[in-house]
């Protein structure tokens, strides 16, 4: 398989250095959400006609983005504000119902749809007395924060995985992977030591058994939740950030930074297919499962890049 560009989608510029940071998909509207971190913003793509609609403002810092579109949610993580920002997705747009402090640098995050239970994960700030890493965890039902966990080391991306119930989270040092209890957010009730340095990107197989860890020492690994056996699955061209799987292909993707490439893997069973160039700076990506595309943002153009999955 090669992936194919199909289109490049103009966006804001920022006139600022850096450029972008996690991006999400929400499928019933057909719209794309990414943070435009220098501008203080999320930017939002219409999927059907790819074309840059409108951007989300006054988000300061912002890091992560997260959708649920079974309940019309979408998440912000404003890493210069140490807050974090629901919106309603509707048809007309999107309303920002609340805003709530987080812990320092707040970046990945996840929700229980079920609980309606949302977790932000805290950098942390070294720089700051009582700044650990953290969690955060928010009823977005009541708009209130309901459990906050320190973690040993740097959190990097985290999901809800619900055939476990349960939040895991990449910490960078000691490299490991945390598991939470949805049901019992009072502590860590599990870590999972990675044996490859910078766990960062963070992925779930569609059968439910299997988490994707895309490490910085430029490997990715399997951790079998069935079993509690990690893997290391092969190389990646550089250090990673974002995965993402594309259940209708069975491949998983990842971005590199200083590779300026995206890796894609196969999944059953987990195998490299084949690396693409992308353009310097590329380190995020997310996918639109619906037209089995992934979309790449490159920060030295400002633009969405396109890429089409040849095997859907």
């Amino acid at each position: 398989m090669v992936l194919k560009e199909i289109a490049r989608i103009r966006l804001p510029e920022h006139p600022a250095d850096g450029g972008f940071d996690h991006a999400a998909v929400d499928g019933k509207t057909d719209r794309l959400y990414v943070a435009h971190t220098s501008n203080d913003s999320v930017d939002v793509i219409d999927l059907r006609s790819q074309t840059y609609l409108r951007s989300l403002e006054g988000l300061k810092g912002v890091a992560g983005v997260w959708v649920n579109d079974e309940l019309g949610l979408l998440f912000t993580s404003n890493r210069g504000e140490d807050t974090a920002s629901a919106f309603a997705i509707e048809s007309t747009g999107e309303r920002e119902l609340f805003r709530i402090p987080t812990g320092a640098r707040p970046n990945g995050m996840a929700f229980d749809p079920g609980r309606e239970l949302w977790m932000i994960a805290g950098v942390g700030n070294p720089k700051l007395e009582n700044a650990p890493p953290s969690l955060t965890f928010v009823d977005t039902r009541n708009q209130k924060v309901v459990g906050r966990l320190a973690l040993p080391g740097r959190t990097r991306w985290a999901i809800y995985h619900r055939a476990t119930d349960a939040f895991y989270v990449n910490i960078a040092d000691p490299p490991a992977i945390a598991m939470v209890r949805a049901g019992d957010i009072s502590k860590v009730h599990r870590m999972y030591p990675i044996p490859a340095k910078g766990p960062h990107g963070l992925e779930q197989d569609p059968n439910g058994e299997v988490l994707y860890c895309a490490c910085d020492e430029a490997v990715l690994a399997t951790l079998n939740l069935r079993t509690g056996g990690v893997e290391i699955v092969g190389p990646l061209a550089g250090s990673p950030d974002v995965l993402w799987v594309d259940p209708g292909t069975g491949h998983l993707f990842a971005a590199t930074d200083e590779a300026a490439t995206v890796d894609v893997f196969g999944i059953q069973p987990p195998r490299h297919l084949e690396t693409v160039p992308t353009s310097p700076g590329a380190h995020t990506l997310t996918v639109d499962a619906k037209r089995h595309q992934v979309h790449v943002f490159l920060p030295e153009s400002h633009e969405d890049l396109v890429l089409q999955d040849p095997t859907a």
